[in-house]
């Protein structure tokens, strides 16, 4: 999916064959420096799930992985938040549907 999503910025996805019947596709949003938005993120990621789900593909597990952390706020330890993410999903081949 190349599209910009509501938030008017591309999600970047990279896709790794992983075996006759797997794929790993990895997104990742650009770091804007502020919060990372989990529904605009998810929201992207099933919308591209279903477009895959046209050739046969099936959304089977999925991970995340945190890239960068903002700094504290107010200047408590531990305070802050991500601002750049990773989500590898695996898809996998519906049984049946040639690919």
């Amino acid at each position: 999916m190349t599209d910009m999503s509501e938030s008017g910025y591309v999600i970047a996805q990279t896709e790794y064959p992983a075996g006759p019947d797997h794929v790993i596709v990895v997104y990742q949003p650009p770091d804007l420096g502020s919060e990372i938005d989990p529904a605009n993120l998810m929201g992207w990621i099933a919308a591209d799930a279903r477009e895959r789900a046209s050739s046969g593909l099936r959304l089977l597990s999925m991970t995340s992985m945190p890239l960068r952390h903002g700094g504290t706020a107010f200047g408590d330890a531990g305070s802050g938040y991500e601002t750049k993410v990773a989500v590898a999903v695996v898809y996998e081949r519906w049984p049946g549907v040639p690919g």
